[in-house]
């Protein structure tokens, strides 16, 4: 953890911040207040021209700004009078290709602290950027018109625009983007306004304009753009589905409970605070299960399964408006305090619209992943990975990014509200929004607010609860590996899912409560399904057979959990009867975790079809899944002629 102390030459004070080691940026000296965009979209050719106006914060005396950068083209610096600024591209120790460059711009005098300066950045931005996606009219459902969409996460946004590209700065922000093609629609985070003021004069004579605004300060991750032939529908109240035209439909049905969602998760932890809320579900290419931009959530269609079982992918984001969208953790190594308590509210809303013990296998899920998760953790380069406060220093943080912030978080979260009651836990996370609303912070400021409300509103019990949470909150933030209490939530339907599985796994004659399965919760299915991969080994070809004969999994339309777990047991048990259907799942999702997991077992025993397979497919995927499948296949090729 990097420190930095500060000493206020007024009052003789002395405070720890924890530092964002992935930025370049000054952003202790001079601070984004607010952010402008324009953009003019060429999408045929996959190129973005922008103008960007900054409008600055001065903290201390300053001479220079430094932002992030990331591949961009980056053409003129300039003062609102015109003036223009030197400026120059840093390459910081060969970080250029995995955190990017440092834009070092030189003020025209010193500006003392307090004082407000605008500036604007003419650029621009190709497909090299690895925030954007940009799809080909022939990757659209209608062919019609190209496709673009953004992923900004963790430290993307760089590549769109340059930036203090770190969660502990705030900022307001609007945006204009232009587009010549009246096809192209164009939707972004915050509102939607009527047309804003151009910063520049544009040659083309018909342009097609979008403007949108946010007043609520937001960290630069959380900025989303989805342009092409799209469309939105109202789902009832304030809530919206916005996707290609043809499935808008279908989209729309499946997703009819968000209303019902947003409203139970606001009367459990308080007011939705943002408006509207709008999804979208974006083309089967999408390499991420879902992304929280506010009003504007981002989804896999991989959720759209046809019975509702994959929808909580949206009742995850919907938490982030207040979980790491209101209170922001204040850097890549605390991702937790937005994932866990995300997952932690996810949770608690299934309890209101879902079947009992949803949530209880929604955890244990969870946890059988985690744990895989902690125990990949086996590169050196890795190993903090393992604990809630990672060391990202000097790496993408996206690399760090596992269940582990999500589960062990989550595990801390369920641990505390056992501690201190139910209600008295739903209280403090209450207060804790209010007491932190629009701020970035970190694991040390969530641990004495904690120990601050227990000491204020808690009466039985006081001392036990302090003592406990002294002893067990930092081991269970810095320590690697498992929590230091056990994991205990349970329920007899994962049981009952575990018995069923083994008994296909250590007999040779169909289960008679073999239907038994078809009645199981999807994430009960899930369960099931994880007890076969696990016991992939004990399996011979007849009993997949058997069971693929009987449940019809090969080819079904079904989670993709489920899905997933069934087709790596297929490869690894080379039951290549049903390898056509291996590849059909393959062809059908986007999102790299699957994708890669899939490839990874295929890579394992059947090398040369797994090139073919991909030299064939790799069109359909974003260049953050490619790139990663191509780097498997690279490094397994030079093994085979070692």
């Amino acid at each position: 953890m990097i420190k930095y102390l500060i000493i206020s030459t007024l009052v003789l004070s002395c405070f720890t911040i924890d530092l964002d080691p992935n930025t370049f940026s000054n952003y202790l000296e001079v601070r984004i207040s607010h952010l402008h965009l324009e953009w003019l979209l060429d999408l045929d050719n996959k190129l973005v021209n922008g103008t960007a106006e900054y409008q600055l914060k001065v903290l201390k005396n300053v001479d220079h700004i430094d932002l992030d950068i990331y591949l961009l083209d980056i053409f003129n610096v300039y003062l609102l009078n015109g003036n223009s600024l030197e400026f120059q591209i840093q390459v910081v120790q060969n970080q250029t290709l995995v955190q990017g460059d440092k834009l070092i711009i030189k003020l025209d005098r010193q500006y003392r602290a307090l004082e407000n300066l605008i500036i604007r950045i003419k650029y621009a931005y190709t497909e090299k950027a690895r925030a954007a996606g940009f799809l080909t009219k022939e990757q659209t459902q209608s062919k019609k018109v190209p496709y673009m969409f953004s992923q900004c996460e963790a430290i993307k946004c760089r590549s769109l625009m340059p930036l203090q590209d770190t969660p502990s700065v705030k900022f307001t922000y609007s945006s204009t983007v232009l587009s010549k093609d009246p096809l192209i629609k164009v939707f972004m985070t915050g509102h939607q306004v009527d047309s804003l003021q151009l910063i520049e004069h544009y040659e083309e004579t018909k342009l097609y304009q979008y403007s949108f605004k946010l007043d609520i300060p937001i960290p630069a991750y959380l900025i989303g753009i989805v342009a092409g032939e799209v469309e939105q529908k109202n789902v009832g109240g304030n809530c919206y589905v916005i996707s290609e035209p043809y499935f808008l439909d279908d989209y729309t049905r499946e997703l009819e409970e968000l209303p019902l969602f947003l409203q139970k998760m606001s009367e459990y932890i308080g007011p939705y605070i943002w408006g509207e809320y709008k999804i979208v579900i974006l083309p089967q290419s999408c390499p991420f299960g879902g992304m929280e931009h506010p009003l504007l959530t981002f989804a896999s269609p991989m959720m759209i399964v046809g019975d509702k079982s994959g929808v909580g992918i949206a009742i995850h984001e919907i938490a982030h408006s207040w979980m790491g969208n209101t209170v922001t953790g204040n850097n890549w190594s605390n991702l937790w305090i937005m994932e866990s308590l995300c997952v932690f509210l996810e949770r608690k809303t299934y309890q209101f619209v879902r079947p009992k013990d949803y949530d209880v296998i929604e955890a244990i899920n969870g946890n059988i992943d985690m744990i895989e998760d902690i125990e990949s953790f086996v590169d050196p380069e890795k190993i903090t990975y393992k604990s809630l406060h990672p060391n990202t220093a000097w790496k993408n943080p996206n690399d760090s990014f596992s269940l582990v912030p999500y589960e062990k978080g989550y595990q801390l979260l369920y641990y505390l509200e056992q501690l201190i009651g139910e209600e008295n836990f739903k209280q403090f996370l209450r207060s804790y929004l209010d007491n932190f609303k629009f701020q970035s912070i970190d694991e040390d400021d969530f641990y004495k607010y904690l120990l601050r409300w227990v000491r204020l509103n808690i009466q039985n019990n006081q001392q036990m609860i302090i003592n406990e949470i002294i002893l067990i909150y930092k081991p269970w933030v810095y320590d690697q590996g498992l929590p230091p209490r056990q994991f205990n939530q349970t329920t007899p339907k994962y049981e009952q899912a575990i018995l069923l599985a083994n008994a296909w796994i250590q007999t040779n004659e169909q289960p008679q409560n073999a239907n038994e399965y078809k009645e199981y919760m999807p994430n009960q299915q899930t369960i099931f399904m994880q007890q076969i991969m696990a016991n992939w080994n004990k399996l011979t070809k007849s009993k997949i057979q058997s069971l693929d004969d009987f449940y019809k999994f090969s080819g079904a339309k079904q989670g993709v959990q489920i899905g997933f777990k069934w087709y790596r047991t297929i490869v690894l048990c080379q039951y290549e009867e049903s390898f056509w259907a291996v590849r059909q799942f393959l062809q059908s999702i986007g999102v790299r975790s699957y994708i890669v997991g899939i490839y990874e077992v295929l890579i394992q025993n059947y090398l040369d079809l797994a090139k073919q397979w991909f030299e064939e497919d790799k069109y359909l995927y974003h260049p953050l899944v490619s790139n990663k499948v191509q780097d498997m296949l690279n490094k397994a090729s030079i093994i085979e002629l070692i």
